[in-house]
């Protein structure tokens, strides 16, 4: 259908026109995007058509826990190498949208824990607030245990998240691991959230509301020489499970 399509969008303007696609958010493989000139190159060829542009879009990475992307100057060398295949280049004009990739690290959540059950935490923010990514990212985000006083020297232990709202889908699997004596009152930081992070929040159930301040601090990695260049990831000691308990009963909200 490509094809067709770009042949009906060429004859409808002399302006502008061109190939669009998206690779996945969060690519951890820099040859995702030469394969995909690769089928934009063919679909122009097939119909017979030159294009003004081509956008490559996101999927540019950030560093997350377990989850150390290549250098950025991986996914520029195959995207340069793609485009320079494709019989259009001389004509067209390259474009591309990192988003992820430069602000991600730019920014945290701070959220309120409200009610703890178990290692279930109950918090003022979630997946209808400014943790939409968290919530929906198939991969976890780095959390610290923000408390007045002294730091905690308890152990860590697997906790999952759930939002303020009455909806199933506000709830967070993690693990997210933080000190064993986490509770009520206590803060907890929740990193790498500069991309989808307050600019998803909506005011579903009436929530929504958020402060934001700026302050000069580092962030939790970083891909640019900012912070260290990944995240430790708590590993269970040999023959351990970690298995979370399922909740019961219907959420409260401690108000």
């Amino acid at each position: 259908e490509a094809p067709t399509l770009l042949l009906a969008a060429r004859r409808a303007t002399q302006d502008l026109m061109g190939v669009a696609f998206h690779v996945g958010s969060q690519c951890m493989r820099p040859t995702a995007f030469q394969g995909a000139l690769a089928a934009a190159s063919r679909s122009l060829v097939r119909a017979g058509v030159f294009a003004d542009v081509v956008d490559v879009g996101g999927g540019f990475p950030s560093v997350y826990p377990g989850m150390v992307p290549p250098n950025l100057s991986d996914y520029l060398d195959s995207i340069d190498r793609g485009f320079s295949e494709m019989m259009v280049h001389e004509t067209t004009e390259l474009w591309c949208e990192p988003g992820r990739a430069l602000v991600a690290e730019s920014a945290s959540v701070l959220t309120r824990v409200d009610l703890r059950k178990g290692d279930a935490l109950y918090l003022n923010d979630g997946a209808y607030g400014s943790l939409f990514d968290a919530t929906h990212a198939k991969w976890p985000f780095p959390v610290k245990l923000v408390r007045d006083g002294e730091a905690s020297e308890a152990p860590l232990k697997p906790f999952r998240f759930y939002g303020p709202t009455c909806d199933s889908l506000d709830q967070m699997p993690g693990p997210f691991w933080l000190p064993e004596d986490v509770g009520e009152g206590d803060y907890i930081e929740i990193g790498m959230l500069g991309a989808y992070g307050v600019n998803m929040a909506t005011r579903f159930n009436g929530y929504g509301d958020f402060e934001q301040a700026v302050v000069d601090d580092a962030p939790m990695a970083s891909m640019y020489g900012l912070a260290p260049r990944s995240i430790p990831t708590p590993r269970p000691e040999s023959g351990t499970v970690v298995k979370l308990s399922r909740a019961r009963g219907k959420k409260r909200r401690k108000k």
